[in-house]
């Protein structure tokens, strides 16, 4: 198999001879061969055999033309699946370069957060992803002011999920379970992060400024900080609801 960059194994492989479909699947024999399969029908059975997952990301179909047997076909997330169980030097090197990303990921880079957004094309994901990078810095600075002044992890817990309710109406859990994803932030809108990101610089701003100590202050001021900005959210966003009755009877 000829030696490929990560970054042509992470898409679908153009090439003339490949056959797509009309909804831009390709076909997985075509595929091989540009690869460097010799026999592709041959590596694909192989394939089956050892990693009968992969048959769930392709369909099977015919193509135009006499002659033609049933081809499996697949998408470009499909083929990011196959490349992965690839034996040879292509397989190797996309394993070692997903370990790579894996490992940049888990460790925070920086670096990596800043190409993904150069990879975004679409102008409102690429907001929503300077929004959310805006928000945990703002996450970062309001955990270690509650952190300065006092605060237990039922404190925390308290102040992140009275801005949550006063921002969508919900403690985190709820988040989670009506938008579905699993991290709270994500599921937010960019106009949600934006108003959620200033709360939290005025929660650290009046903790500061009062010289907040323990549970009983940092309640207090985030409650007085939720307050204040109720009227200005329900006027220019609309009315917050409240799931069981409001935060104040969750346990959180």
């Amino acid at each position: 198999m000829k030696e490929l960059l990560m970054s042509e194994t992470l898409t679908l492989p153009d090439a003339p001879t490949i056959r797509r479909t009309a909804d831009g699947q390709i076909s997985v024999f075509d595929a091989l061969e540009v690869m460097g399969a010799k026999q592709p029908r041959v590596m694909w059975r192989r394939l089956v055999e050892a990693y009968p997952e992969v048959v769930t990301f392709c369909n099977n179909l015919k193509f135009p033309g006499a002659g033609q047997r049933l081809t499996p076909v697949t998408s470009e997330a499909g083929w990011r699946r196959i490349v992965t169980v690839l034996p040879g030097m292509l397989g190797k090197k996309y394993r070692a370069a997903a370990n790579k990303l894996v490992d940049r990921y888990l460790a925070g880079d920086a670096e990596l957060a800043a190409e993904l957004i150069d990879a975004q094309t679409d102008p409102e994901q690429s907001r929503w992803l300077a929004r959310r990078a805006q928000h945990k810095h703002s996450s970062i600075m309001l955990n270690s002011c509650l952190g300065r002044h006092g605060s237990s992890k039922r404190g925390y817990r308290y102040v992140h999920n009275r801005l949550n309710v006063s921002v969508t109406g919900m403690v985190a859990q709820e988040i989670q379970l009506s938008r579905g994803k699993t991290t709270t932030k994500d599921n937010f809108t960019e106009q949600e992060l934006a108003v959620h990101t200033t709360m939290q610089y005025a929660v650290v701003s009046e903790l500061d400024a009062t010289h907040a100590l323990g549970d009983g202050d940092i309640t207090r001021v985030v409650d007085g900080v939720a307050v204040d900005f109720q009227p200005i959210l329900k006027r220019y966003f609309g009315a917050r609801p409240y799931p069981q009755g409001g935060l104040l009877q969750v346990d959180v």
